[in-house]
Formats: structure tokens, sequence, C-alpha cells
């Protein structure tokens, strides 16, 4: 469920949401965008600039006359809790409601049970929050399957068997509203309205680390598939007819670049690699063969999905270092002639803007979008 701490009507609540997502914006932008007339712009915005959802800022450059002051979210209004939950423990950080990471906080533990998760949270919330307002939400996210009904199943990163209402344990635990979902789908959702895919209507997100994962936003909106099960792309062939999940997938990355290298190494050892890779021929060819499979990858999902930008990370993203021309020359190839290729962007993140992936639930819930709106 939704924080109604604002209490908004639909046509109020589609204001703050574009301004949330594209602001600084004019009201003249405001009202296009929104097919809205300047009158109804003016008596929608006034009571939220009143209440310090949406705040005036200073417009840029000279202008002569009495300028039109463009309107932003009140970001410090709301704050956000993102709980990234993995096999190594839980990280969670603090979040404005523009997705500014504000503090972060980390509980270590091998495969942490469904009860250790929820018996962690408070002390992370509580760390997080001191000194601060008490949270607003609270998001959460893990390599899982997440349907509309809130029920994870297929943690097996995790070694959860059965499914779990996971959700309904945190809110509990915490009293705050939560909403769940898979880690790739977080991690888009904060993209889309924050990062790379800020912007776009059409975005696709190829992780390669623990696992293969596609996350893919059309027409603007998330898809999440049957059972939100959209985005398992580790079936898809590439190279040479072999599995993407039997190339790309990070222990297996260690496994044959530990043999290539004949010493054993871990995924903390991938971002030296590149440049390794300039005097060790076996190890070029190998990091090739990398950016050659991730390319593919994310052509065959641009080929079939036709979006404005692919935005690649995940743990195995710091090997394509010095090699992002060999993904972008495999998608362009295995896009329609008629299009475009899209712009791709190949991002090192950390558990910082995973976590944040989670919050991002959080914000989008509050901001009545998506299925716990």
């Amino acid at each position: 469920m939704a924080s109604q701490r604002w209490a908004l009507d639909p046509t109020s609540q589609r204001v703050a949401l574009t301004v949330l997502r594209r602001g600084p914006i004019s009201r003249t932008d405001l009202g296009r965008d929104l097919g809205l007339s300047s009158a109804s712009v003016t008596r929608l915005t006034r009571p939220m600039v009143q209440a310090r959802l949406l705040v005036e800022c200073q417009p840029k450059g000279r202008r002569t006359g009495r300028p039109a002051l463009p309107l932003d979210i009140a970001a410090e209004s709301a704050t956000f809790v993102g709980l990234k939950i993995s096999h190594e423990g839980l990280h969670a950080v603090l979040t404005d409601l523009r997705g500014t990471i504000l503090t972060s906080a980390s509980c270590r533990g091998d495969r942490l049970s469904p009860a250790d998760v929820t018996a962690a949270v408070c002390t992370l919330v509580d760390e997080l929050a001191e000194g601060r307002p008490r949270p607003d939400a609270l998001g959460a996210s893990l390599g899982a399957t997440v349907g509309p009904d809130g029920l994870v199943r297929g943690a097996r990163f995790l070694g959860w068997d059965a499914p779990v209402d996971l959700a309904a344990l945190l809110e509990a635990e915490t009293g705050l509203p939560t909403t769940i979902d898979n880690d790739v789908n977080a991690f888009t959702v904060a993209e889309h309205w924050f990062g790379a895919g800020r912007d776009t209507d059409d975005f696709v997100v190829v992780t390669i680390g623990a696992g293969v994962g596609v996350g893919l936003v059309a027409r603007d909106e998330l898809v999440t598939g049957r059972q939100g099960a959209a985005g398992m792309v580790g079936p898809v062939l590439v190279l040479d007819g072999r599995k993407a999940e039997d190339v790309l997938t990070g222990v297996i990355l260690i496994e044959r670049i530990s043999a290539a290298l004949g010493r054993p190494l871990t995924m903390e050892d991938l971002p030296s690699l590149p440049d390794l890779a300039e005097d060790d021929p076996t190890l070029a060819a190998l990091l090739d063969e990398v950016a050659d499979a991730v390319g593919q990858l994310a052509g065959t999902v641009a080929a079939i999905t036709a979006p404005e930008v692919v935005l690649v990370a995940g743990e195995g993203a710091p090997l394509l270092g010095g090699r992002e021309g060999r993904v972008r020359t495999e998608v362009a190839r295995m896009c329609p002639d008629h299009l475009p290729a899209p712009e791709v962007v190949v991002d090192v993140v950390g558990d910082d803007e995973w976590a944040r992936g989670a919050a991002a639930l959080a914000i989008r819930a509050h901001m009545g979008v998506g299925p716990d709106a």
C-alpha cells in the first residue's frame, strides 16, 4: 500500500509525478506533457507549492521581464529505505524523494533466512533514520521472482524453497508501507526515473553477475510479465549457440578467467582484469568474447523491444572496461536497419545503487504508481 501523506487527487498525483521525473520543469512544459491548460496547471500546482510538496526554482540563464519559475519536487519532503537482499547479507540506503542517497548501512550474513532478514531490518532502519524523521516507506529487492500477489518465489541464491510473503513480514516488523520486487526490476525503476533511462519511454537494463537478467520498460511502463517472470534471459543463445547464463554468470566467468591466468580469482578482482589483458592475449580474447556475448544478448533484447537506451550493469560489468565499443557494435548489428541503434551505456555500480533501486520501488508506490499504489 502507498502512504497517503499528501492525499492527492488523481490529476494532482499525475502533476506531482511528472515534476518528480521531469523537473525542474516550467508550467508551460508541464501543461503540454499532461494535456492541461495553463489555468489548470496553476490551479493544481498552487496548493502543492503551498504545502511544500513542490518548490519554485530560479530560472536558468538571463531573462527579461518577470521570469517564469520552474517547478521541482521538494526532495526533502519524504524519505525512503531501500533494502537489497543478497546471499551475502543485507545492504540498505536512505534516500529522499528524488532518489538521492543520504546514508547507507549493511548487515552481513550468508544466505539469511526470511526470519533473519525480518529480524535485522529494524536495526538497519533505526541506523539509517538516526537523527532524522521516521522514513515514509520501505522498498526491498532480491534475486527472485516476485508475483503480483507479492509472494517471493525461486529465491535459489538465498536457499529459500517455499514461497514467502516477505513484504508482509517486513511491514509488520517495521510498521512501514513495504513494496518488494525482483532486484533487476527495482534497479530498472531507479535508472528509468533518476538515471540512465530518465526521459525515455522505452528502456532496457541488462545485468551480468550472480545471474543474467533483463529489466524492461516499454511505453513508460515497467514490464514484469506473467507471475513477475519477465527478463529471465539466461537461456538466450549467444556466440556459437551457448546459453547466455553459461557464458556470463559470475561463477562461470571467475572459473574461466582463473583458468586462463593460472590462479584463483574472486569477483573483487574483476575491475583490474581489463588492464591485465593488455599484456595477456589469452585474457584479452576471453574478455573480447564476454563483450561480444553481452552485445549479442543486449542486441537480441533490443531487436525485440526497440529501446531508446540500453544500460549494461552488474558485478560483471567491470570486465567490459575498454570494450564498450564491441558491445555497441554487436547491439547495432542485431537491430533493424530502418531504426537507429539505441544508445548503449555500460556502468559499474555497487551495493548503494542496487539498494537505491529498492528505494525507488517505495517511491514509485508512494507516488501512486504500480500494483502497491
